[in-house]
């Protein structure tokens, strides 16, 4: 049991002991809580002394553990890059049943899991970007890279690989957008899109209606003013568009919150006690600026609490609104549209040149380090069938099998099956003839040729009588021909699975033909 008495007066502090069910406590000046060592007037000097030496000890150890690996020749990152890869590669065959033959990256592409190297590339670009976005009273911001013949720091060999990223102008990210006493601004949020729309429409004194556009390259603004009585239309009392920037410097999120921005700042001068409410279709950034953390756009959640401060100080009432996106309920909603539009259209240039955002420039460098396809002389038979892996649309196909379904599957996509073209291809089997005679038993011929499987493959007829042959379509995989939109059609994958199972010759226990 701990005891701790707090007071504002230090004159209060006394030595005299107490007793506590007949027994005799003596005061300390410190004591550990929750692993915290409290100290008299709570400056923790006794527990950050404690703390130092831990690490201090932890660093020597390290010190000397590299010692010994440099004196033995070892290569730790690389070892233990392999012992990741090998972890995850378990997981990949975890989830998608694939053999123990199957390459690594193959594997962790069917599992849509990045490769430890993939990882460590995104951590380095992520880290050199949330560096550049420190302020300048952050103790990392005052530290400057100084070029060395002798040794090169790992922070020099990071900051040297993300060279070519651009981050001039790129925004400033502090601790907090705004101090946790300031009152935020109300923000309605319906999960119903009927209600949303009936909340826009219902909304009297100043409606704003904001809109974002992003097309041809360029990232645009545009709103309306409205002045909306109880017993009349609306009146346009005003109206924007403005082009913000290129598209590798803005998003739609924060060109809704510019828009937003404007939209109070626009509000009439001599506006006396009303209700002002904006109504916005991006639910990300009223999101944001209902509960602001450290995300892109601070300067401009800032300048929008400004401006609602202003309208609140002179009697007004400020309210956002989120409206559906796309919605024709809302009359002046198709107007602000148009507005951002039009700072959008061909030949369109930014007034100013604004921030560059934190989130669209990683998203760009990470595009950027993508690795897009599979190394070159692995997964020949991946590659031929889907052209679109590595992709998220692998999560898509696994996620909605079974154990059972999921082994099956895996075989026709990785080309290692039990099928005797592959078995004869590791020599488990003397020849690579299908039982049919016709053929080599190769995934081709069984899905759509052999002999033996005619009533099977009825199934395969009903799904896309027009696709039989084309192996990407019912795996799953993208065709060199298809477009950029593409999906695969789970339909055709859910036939090609109960065609395998009803024939059995993918099973775990099926035995090789010649061991029949």
């Amino acid at each position: 049991m701990t005891i701790v008495h707090f007071t504002r007066a230090t004159v209060r502090n006394s030595d005299k002991s107490f007793l506590i069910r007949g027994q005799e406590v003596q005061p300390k000046k410190n004591a550990k809580i929750l692993g915290v060592i409290m100290d008299d007037e709570l400056r923790f000097q006794q527990h950050m002394v404690k703390a130092a030496a831990k690490g201090l000890s932890a660093a020597m150890g390290l010190r000397s553990h590299g010692l010994c690996l440099l004196m033995s020749g070892d290569m730790p990152s690389v070892r233990n890059v392999a012992w990741m890869n090998k972890a995850q590669m378990v997981g990949a065959q975890a989830i998608t049943g694939a053999f123990r033959t199957v390459a690594k990256t193959v594997a962790m592409a069917e599992a849509n899991i990045q490769t430890v190297e993939e990882r460590h590339r995104q951590a380095t670009t992520r880290l050199c970007i949330n560096l550049q976005t420190l302020p300048m009273t952050h103790p990392l911001a005052a530290l400057r890279n100084c070029a060395t013949r002798r040794f090169v720091s790992p922070m020099q060999k990071i900051v040297t690989a993300e060279q070519t990223m651009q981050t001039d102008r790129i925004e400033v990210i502090h601790e907090y957008a705004l101090p946790p006493w300031t009152p935020r601004i109300q923000v309605m949020l319906e999960g119903d899109k009927a209600k949303a729309v009936k909340a826009a429409n219902d909304a009297k004194g100043i409606v704003i209606a904001t809109s974002g556009s992003q097309r041809d390259g360029m990232v645009g603004i545009g709103g309306v003013v409205c002045n909306v009585n109880h017993d009349g239309p609306g009146v346009v009392l005003a109206s924007y568009s403005v082009s913000l920037g290129t598209a590798d410097e803005q998003n739609p999120y924060t060109a809704e919150l510019a828009a937003i921005a404007m939209a109070l700042m626009c509000a009439p001068a001599g506006l006396p006690c009303r209700e002002v409410t904006v109504v916005a279709s991006n639910r990300s950034a009223l999101e944001v600026i209902r509960r602001p953390r450290r995300q892109s756009g601070q300067c401009t959640i800032r300048q929008i609490y400004d401006h609602a401060n202003r309208l609140v100080r002179r009697g007004c009432s400020v309210n956002l609104v989120w409206l559906p996106a796309k919605h024709e309920g809302f009359a002046w909603g198709s107007v602000a549209k148009s507005a951002a539009q039009k700072a959008t259209q061909e030949g369109s240039v930014a007034e100013r040149p604004s921030y560059r955002a934190r989130s669209t420039t990683l998203r760009l460098a990470l595009a950027q380090r993508q690795c897009e396809q599979l190394p070159e002389n692995v997964g020949k038979h991946s590659k031929r069938i889907d052209k679109a892996l590595p992709g998220k649309h692998t999560r898509a196909l696994y996620d909605s099998l079974t154990r059972k379904e999921s082994d099956i599957f895996v075989q026709l996509r990785t080309g290692m099956t039990r099928l005797s073209k592959y078995l004869h291809t590791i020599g488990a089997t003397d020849s690579d003839l299908c039982d049919c005679g016709q053929a080599a038993e190769t995934i081709d011929h069984f899905l759509f040729r052999c002999t033996k499987w005619v009533t099977q493959r009825q199934v395969l007829f009903e799904c896309a009588r027009a696709k039989i042959g084309n192996l990407s379509f019912f795996l799953g995989g993208k065709a060199a021909s298809d477009s950029d939109k593409w999906k695969p059609d789970m339909q055709a994958v859910r036939a090609v699975i109960k065609f395998a199972i009803e024939t059995k010759r993918l099973d775990r226990d099926q035995q090789p033909p010649g061991n029949q």
